[in-house]
């Protein structure tokens, strides 16, 4: 009878108590810097996050490192983008990893685009011919930053899975980063108001989401079949298609090959734009407000200069 009452009251006063501190930290494997941001928004000290790749590097093409399948070896979590974004490198790393937690339906397995609307999803059958077509979907969907809130809800549950007694620190994590995109996000729209329907031209479909958050058209794409680099025919077609359709705004990643898409703004006379496709992309983008706010201000500014 005593042991029980003892029992008891050890359960009441550890509730009471809150959260335990864990001996050690949540040990998380992101892929990208994106994902390394939000757990560890979320997170806080309470998460220890190793980021796979760089945000100025291409996650399609990361080498895999014996150093990589070491972190995850010994990791709680795996969080990736998934839609076959990683496909190149992430399933060598989680079989050299030899970690059950981190298998496919395990409970340290975090695909991130669980409850996105994905874009582009291919009819039919996909082959190599096409390029670097991705069977499952437009993997880019973090370039809108409402997809992040949806992120976040998965971000917090896949930690309260394997560290419930920091749920309250999640949580209040969580609701941090919800209420500051959700103040940034109308104030990014608003930027973007007068450009809604204008048209551009991106070199490689990683821009869809951004574009379709912001209203903004894509006529065509400096890379006609994604991740190989544009016949020259491809384009002579595509500077006389800006021509006609008076389109003077290029859209680029920092990590590609740009000397095609300096060529056709040489011939068009359009604005090469160069963005940051992630958090840590570049200097001085720290976090998903710095992202988003160089993304806006940088398209808005070139379509700007173009009206003039």
């Amino acid at each position: 009878m005593k042991r029980s009452i003892l029992a008891a009251l050890t359960a009441i006063l550890l509730v009471e108590a809150g959260p335990v501190a864990r001996a050690e930290p949540v040990e998380v494997v992101a892929t990208t810097t994106d994902l390394g941001r939000l757990f560890g928004d979320i997170g806080g000290e309470r998460v220890d996050c190793t980021v796979l790749c760089k945000g100025w590097q291409d996650p399609h093409y990361l080498q895999p490192k014996p150093s990589f399948a070491a972190r995850m070896r010994k990791a709680d979590l795996l969080a990736y983008i998934g839609l076959q974004l990683e496909v190149g490198y992430l399933p060598v790393l989680i079989e050299s990893a030899r970690n059950r937690e981190l298998l496919l339906g395990a409970s340290g397995n975090v695909p991130m685009a669980r409850g996105i609307t994905i874009l582009e999803v291919p009819e039919g059958e996909v082959s190599r011919a096409q390029g670097d077509v991705h069977p499952e979907g437009n993997p880019h969907y973090w370039l809108d930053p409402r997809n992040l809130l949806i992120m976040a809800e998965t971000a917090e549950s896949s930690l309260i899975r394997v560290d419930p007694a920091g749920s309250a620190i999640y949580h209040q994590g969580k609701e941090e980063l919800r209420r500051r995109l959700e103040a940034a996000i109308p104030l990014w729209e608003e930027r973007m108001a007068s450009h809604r329907g204008a048209t551009v031209v991106c070199h490689h479909k990683q821009w869809e989401y951004l574009c379709r958050w912001l209203g903004l058209e894509v006529l065509d794409y400096v890379e006609n079949k994604a991740g190989v680099p544009p016949s020259p025919r491809h384009l002579q077609d595509l500077v006389a298609d800006m021509r006609h359709h008076e389109v003077g705004v290029i859209l680029a990643a920092d990590f590609v090959d740009l000397g095609a898409a300096r060529r056709v703004a040489e011939e068009t006379g359009a604005t090469l734009v160069v963005l940051p496709a992630s958090v840590e992309g570049e200097e001085g983008v720290e976090t998903f407000e710095d992202l988003f706010s160089t993304l806006v201000e940088r398209i808005a500014v070139a379509l700007e200069g173009r009206a003039r």
